[in-house]
């Protein structure tokens, strides 16, 4: 996979943030692959799982989650269906490696799957 990397100034990434939070995109990656029309469910989940990671390691051991609430309702909806099933189910694979930290719980009554940070 290649990296693309683009050197803005302060307030240029402050409008593209705005712009992404405003398409309810994952990351500023994420509004550029769409603007050109190559965003892809895939895409869009893995950089859902990356951003999961990231929020994973703030919490405190022993929290218990949904990937959903690490995002928070709004900004989860705002996340296109397709990339939200393939990301729950990269974030599942993630997790049964049993070796970043987090257990495997049961699943809620609405089928989601609950999960804790050791």
């Amino acid at each position: 996979m290649k990296t693309i990397k683009t050197e803005v100034d302060v307030e240029t990434y402050s409008e593209l943030v705005r712009m992404r939070r405003s398409e309810g995109l994952p990351s500023v990656s994420a509004l550029f692959l769409k603007m050109c029309g190559v965003l892809t469910d895939d895409t869009e989940a893995r950089e859902i799982v990356e951003k999961a990671r990231r929020k994973i390691t703030r919490l405190e051991a022993g929290t218990q989650f949904r990937l959903r609430e690490l995002f928070g309702d709004e900004r989860w909806e705002g996340f296109s269906k397709g990339a939200r099933l393939r990301a729950g189910r990269l974030f599942h694979e993630y997790a049964e490696e049993a070796s970043h930290g987090i257990l495997l719980l049961g699943k809620t009554s609405a089928n989601h799957r609950r999960y804790e940070k050791r």
